[in-house]
């Protein structure tokens, strides 16, 4: 047999070959498709709840504040945290995620290390100055979810949110995911 006529009954060899592959693989697609869409339904849904979980967290610290749940509101504020995230702000040699503060809050923080000295933050930054600060701009009786500005995911596990009315410095509220769910661990003006 010459070379050319190899050639011939080869391509339809190959072509045979392609055809079965895709055929095979169409019969496994239609199988696995149910499955594959169930899948990509879960992963989708699984998303979205993920993206929704800080703002039902921001929700129930709404509600804590309302109804004056102190357990709750414990339950969702890291105070270790919150003091943490503050000292290091302070410190010029740490990092902070703390972007800038206003002339108010510098104010609070210079009179209380005047008052307390070392402890002002211990002393200052506890859950009643939390519920200060959330419920500073509401009326009396009311949470903060009506002034909730924005929120949005820094990384998969911070969430960072701002409140306050749009004329006012806003209070801005960082979320971090951690084993108990999203907690607040930063809170500043």
């Amino acid at each position: 047999m010459r070379a050319h006529e190899k050639a011939v009954f080869l391509v339809p060899a190959i072509a045979r070959a392609r055809h079965q592959v895709l055929v095979a693989f169409h019969r496994w697609w239609r199988r696995a498709r149910r499955p594959a869409r169930r899948l990509l339904l879960l992963g989708l849904a699984l998303v979205i709840l993920y993206g929704l979980w800080p703002y039902t967290t921001l929700w129930s610290l709404h509600r804590a504040l309302v109804q004056g749940d102190a357990a709750t509101l414990e339950r969702l504020v890291d105070l270790d945290a919150i003091r943490d995230e503050l000292a290091r702000r302070l410190n010029k040699e740490r990092a902070s995620a703390i972007d800038g503060l206003s002339d108010d809050f510098i104010g609070w923080l210079e009179s209380g290390v005047r008052q307390h000295g070392v402890q002002a933050l211990e002393r200052g930054v506890t859950l009643d100055w939390v519920r200060a600060q959330l419920t500073a701009s509401t009326l009396p009786g009311e949470g903060f979810a009506s002034l909730l500005a924005d929120g949005f995911f820094e990384s998969p596990r911070d969430f960072r949110a701002r409140i306050g009315p749009r004329n006012a410095e806003p209070v801005i509220l960082r979320l971090h995911l951690d084993r108990r769910g999203w907690r607040v661990s930063t809170l500043y003006y």
